[in-house]
């Protein structure tokens, strides 16, 4: 092709066609930009198009962990602590308000209060949009609610469960399995009268009380933020999917 338009120009200058050779010359140069002007659009369409589908994967990803998040830990967890809540209360009822309680019950109920929720929290797909660039998410509003729930809505989870399980390891289960085996099928006297009576007893049932209420606070919040920003990770996905 170069040749044939390098042919066309010697032939008209050979001819001293000089304004032919000029015209046709500006229209060369006109028909190389044009072809270069085309040519960096489809590149930025390309571009465009690799930049889109990676962000779709991305959203997918991000959806499908905070999904399992959502139902496998933050909904279970407060389902768990909220029934672990009218145990505690019950034990509450007994210490500050005196309330009678067969040898059964006060057994069921500190059984009842027992274990604290793990939390495992998936960041991979999070972790890998940073290392990626958060502007791969196009839709400014829809980055910083991503943004928001993991750089501080998770973090603010782990350190309140974290606070909450030391307490419960170091102060809360210690005074109880060195004092009272919870696995007998009831309790001893002396073990009865050691729980009911025990200040120290009394002051951690307390504590675990206010620190599960100060977790489930957050939960509260996280729930219905995640719940909001799937739906709107559902209405992008639909919007760029087009």
């Amino acid at each position: 092709m170069i040749k044939f338009f390098r042919k066309i120009r010697q032939n008209l200058l050979s001819e001293g066609k000089t304004g032919k050779y000029l015209k046709y010359a500006i229209g060369e140069i006109l028909l190389v930009v044009i072809g270069i002007i085309i040519a960096l659009q489809l590149n930025n369409w390309n571009e465009s198009r690799n930049l889109k589908y990676k962000e779709i994967v991305i959203l997918k990803a991000l959806k499908s962990e905070l999904e399992n998040d959502l139902n496998t830990e933050f909904i279970l967890a407060k389902n768990m602590y909220h029934k672990k809540d009218k145990a505690l209360s019950k034990l509450i009822g007994v210490y500050t308000k005196k309330e009678n309680i067969s040898n059964d019950s006060l057994l069921n109920y500190f059984r009842g209060s027992l274990i604290e929720w793990n939390f495992g929290l998936n960041v991979a797909a999070f972790e890998n949009l940073k290392s990626t660039g958060l502007n791969l998410i196009s839709n400014d509003s829809l980055r910083l609610k991503i943004s928001s729930i993991y750089s501080n809505y998770y973090p603010e989870i782990l350190i309140r469960s974290n606070y909450l399980t030391q307490f419960y390891e170091r102060e809360f289960r210690p005074i109880l399995y060195d004092n009272v085996n919870l696995y007998n099928p009831t309790l001893s006297q002396s073990e009865f009268d050691y729980l009911k009576n025990s200040k120290q007893v009394s002051n951690r049932i307390i504590d675990l009380y206010r620190r599960r209420k100060w977790i489930q606070e957050e939960l509260n919040i996280v729930i219905p933020k995640l719940e909001s920003l799937l739906r709107d990770i559902d209405q992008e996905l639909v919007l760029i999917e087009k």
